[in-house]
Formats: C-alpha cells, structure tokens, sequence
C-alpha cells in the first residue's frame, strides 16, 4: 500500500516486482559509484595546480575512456534484459481476464468456475463463459478498512501463485492500469489491447490507479486487487456463475 513521503517502492508482490526492485538497486548502485568518482575527478582538477601532459590527448587514455563506459553499459543491460524477457515471456498463462478503462471506472471480464463454459437455453445455443462487473470508487469509510481515494465498490479477484494474463484497453481515451506492489503498469488504448502478466507470491489486499492523466476525475480510479488462494477462488468464480443464473431466471419470470 503507498505510505505518505514514502522514497522507495512497495513491497514487492510477485517475482517480477522483486526483481524490478533488484535492479533498480543495482542500477542505482553503479550510477552513484560513477557520480562519486565524477565528482571527485571535477574537484581535484580545479583545486590542483599540477598537469599530466598525456591525459588530454594519447591513444592509452581515450582508449580507457572508451571501454569504462562500454563495460558500465553492459554490466547494465544483462541484467535488464533477463528482467524484461521474464515479465514478458509467459507462453501458456493459466487465466485470462480482461481489464476495461472507462471515464472514471473500471470493467473486469473475468472467466467463469474453472474456464467452463454454459447454456441456460438449449434452443439458442448461446454459451456464457465469461462474468463482467464495474468497479467504482468506494465512498470513504473510517471503519471500512481500505484506505481513502482507494477502496473500489467491486474488488477484482486473482489466485494466488498463478500465472495470469490481463488484457488491458478502453472505451474513451488513454489510460493506465498500475498496481505498483504487483509490478504492473500499462496504458490502456482505445482500438488497442495492451498485456500484462502476473503471478502473485502471496495472498492480500494490493491497490493502484489510473496513472495516465485521462481527464477532470483522473485521480478516481482507483484499482482495488484481492490476491487469494485458489479455494476462495473457486468461491468467488462460483458466486459469479450463480450471479448470472439469477439474473437469467429473474428475466424469465419477468417475461
């Protein structure tokens, strides 16, 4: 959860935040060792009054400076490109959910218990296997246990330990769907459907928003995601399938 005049990350939720954080340390690392020794360089040139005749000009010099910043580079890139090809390189995910951005909400499209697909009319022939719900800004509560600008009227539902894929796009302008403790963070597109994969290490509340500046009420769209293990899961896919039946019957007896 962000924390007032906090200066580092979240805590890391997923193997792909932790190794974001990892290498924000190690680049950090190496650009203030080169800052240092910058600076001292800088300083020890304007105090002194002694001169080397070979460091402005000669081939062993310009050859040092040369490599040095090559070999920085390299020492940067190795480790950047393990952590992209591991966040992005997910070849069968176990769920897909789509994430849609609306001014100022989001839509979820969630599949069903287990990717199963139903009929509640064999004549149509029509199959459900997807559940689709809105998710508002909450107002706030004292007592309600999510903390301000944040808390969502519906929460949106992810196991825990699974590879998962989010489909992110929108109906209107540009958008971000961000969850910092996750390591998830993507524009969503009108036209255009953007990917994201996750797979969480442990269960619990995580919260984000909307960091694209998308218009007036931009700062209320927060994005509220409940990690939990995959028998409360199944729960909850259950809880949508039986949602849907009782709106399928419900239009029936109204007919």
């Amino acid at each position: 959860m962000p924390s007032w005049l906090a200066l580092g990350f979240q805590d890391g939720s997923s193997l792909s935040m932790g190794e974001l954080s990892s290498l924000h340390d190690h680049v950090m690392t190496i650009m203030l060792s080169v800052i240092i020794l910058i600076s001292y360089i800088m300083f020890y040139l304007l105090l002194t009054t002694k001169f080397y005749k070979f460091l402005s000009e000669g081939t062993f010099i310009e050859t040092i400076w040369s490599m040095v910043p090559a070999f920085l580079l390299v020492i940067l890139v190795l480790p950047s490109m393990k952590v992209l090809y591991m966040m992005e390189d997910i070849k069968s995910p176990v769920l897909t959910f789509k994430v849609i951005a609306h001014q100022w909400y989001w839509s979820y499209v969630v599949p069903l218990y287990k990717n199963f697909s139903f009929s509640f009319s064999s004549s149509l022939g029509n199959y459900i296997s997807f559940y689709e719900f809105d998710s508002m800004l909450e107002e706030y509560d004292m007592e309600g246990g999510f903390p301000r600008l944040l808390g969502c009227s519906s929460d949106f539902f992810i196991p825990v330990s699974t590879s998962s894929r989010l489909m992110i796009t929108s109906t209107d302008v540009i958008h971000s769907f961000a969850l910092p403790s996750l390591g998830l963070k993507v524009d969503a597109l009108p036209g255009r459907i953007n990917q994201l994969f996750t797979n969480p290490s442990r269960v619990g509340a995580f919260f984000g928003q909307c960091s694209e500046i998308c218009g007036s009420n931009h700062s209320f769209m927060p994005i509220s995601v409940k990690v939990c293990n995959l028998y409360d899961y199944d729960l909850v896919s259950k809880s949508y399938f039986m949602d849907l039946a009782s709106d399928h019957f419900n239009s029936e007896v109204h007919i």
